[in-house]
């Protein structure tokens, strides 16, 4: 028996130039697949970078690799956490038994269930029988993750296990950027499928405690919630936030928690997933979800427990170590904006990235980043989340 032939590499930059820091950060990236050419590279950047330069640059450095990824609030690599304007974390895979395909997909914001009958197409047109996995970049800011989602299991095989994040900006919540070769879209999304012999291993998590009762969305259309119990849903929401501010801003994304039953009590998450909003028409007094709560949905409010965050996050990286040993590939790290310094302020490398590194070995190559939404299956369905992590560990199977 041999093993899977297959390297990987991680590089970042802080550089302020977009083209520098996609040629810094893919350059440290490459170096380490020892002079071999990437067969994929993903990338993530904040919003503070000329997006299409930071793509060129990355293109200029990998010969023109395969290319996938998204802007993000914050990137997360092997230097911990970093939610700063200007920050760029390039992964690198050179593979001869691992096979990537890369899509993009304009339009999501307005049609998502058009954009996944599109994906889905592209994916079949492939013509891949042994693919393991699909990662999902889709705008964050716009679109129905949950229609996007429905629409894909259903034209999708069961068997492929479908991960991602949705795209981030400066926690305005204004505009985010997908990239796809040397497309840079704008209310898209991008696509990363990967097969052959590999295994990924992922588990999702959050740390929230559910308080008071559970409620009735009574109106909600088109991923906006108007009213829960017949009252309007911001006048709420406003009930349990002191400031009294009639904006939807930053702390209160990370404050209103709507928490959602999934039917099944698994490892990181009990028996419910978190939803936040992402933007608040004040005229109606409507939340958008990106992935909408239809009426007659019970939800109840949820409230953070840093502990809780960091113990789980822990205990899930310690089960995919425990069942396939602590050397993957590649890990794919998928943080909730809202598990940073919304959360922890300036100790969120020290009391959750590194602690969950520590789980695998040092060495192993991690990339990942601050997204708006999460997006990894419970139960058996895929769900989008959001405060939440997704840990996707990729395995090369041994032939």
């Amino acid at each position: 028996m041999t093993t899977t032939r297959s390297w990987a590499g991680v590089g970042r930059s802080i550089n302020r130039d977009g083209a520098t820091a996609g040629r810094e950060a893919a350059r440290e990236a490459v170096g380490a697949l020892e002079v071999r050419a990437p067969s994929i590279v993903i990338v993530f950047a904040t919003a503070g970078l000329d997006q299409e330069a930071l793509v060129r640059g990355v293109r200029e450095a990998t010969g023109g690799a395969p290319l996938v990824g998204c802007s993000v609030e914050g990137i997360v690599t092997r230097h911990g956490s970093e939610e700063v304007t200007h920050a760029t974390t390039v992964a690198a895979i050179a593979s001869d038994e691992m096979w990537f395909e890369t899509f993009s997909v304009p339009g999501f914001v307005d049609d998502p269930e058009g954009a996944a009958r599109a994906l889905s197409s592209m994916v079949a047109a492939r013509g891949r029988e042994d693919a393991a996995l699909l990662a999902l970049f889709p705008d964050g800011v716009g679109g129905d993750c949950r229609a996007l989602l429905e629409t894909l299991e259903a034209t999708l095989p069961a068997s492929l296990r479908i991960v991602g994040g949705t795209a981030g900006d400066l926690l305005r919540f204004e505009r985010t950027w997908q990239y796809e070769g040397d497309r840079v879209l704008h209310g898209g999304l991008s696509a990363l499928l990967i097969g052959g012999a590999v295994e990924p291993e992922v588990l999702v998590t959050h740390g929230c405690d559910l308080v008071g009762s559970q409620r009735v969305v009574t109106r909600a259309e088109g991923g906006w919630m108007e009213r829960i119990d017949d009252q309007p849903a911001w006048s709420f929401f406003q009930e349990y936030l002191s400031d009294g501010k009639g904006t939807l801003e930053a702390m209160h994304v990370a404050h209103l928690l709507v928490a959602e039953k999934v039917g099944a009590d698994e490892l990181g998450i009990d028996d419910f997933t978190v939803r936040v909003p992402v933007r608040l028409d004040a005229s109606r007094g409507a939340l958008y979800f990106q992935a909408g709560l239809r009426e007659g949905t019970r939800v109840q409010l949820a409230i953070r427990n840093p502990e809780k965050v960091c113990a789980r996050a822990i205990a899930a990286a310690r089960e995919i170590t425990t069942r396939r040993g602590a050397k993957p590939l590649l890990v794919l790290d998928l943080e909730c904006a809202g598990r940073g310094a919304l959360l922890f302020g300036h100790e969120t490398t020290e009391r959750l990235i590194t602690p969950v590194q520590r789980e695998f070995d040092d060495a192993v190559p991690w990339v990942g980043a601050h997204t708006y939404g999460e997006i990894a299956p419970v139960a058996g369905r895929t769900w989008f989340h959001n405060y939440t992590a997704v840990l996707c560990a990729l395995y090369p199977r041994a032939r």
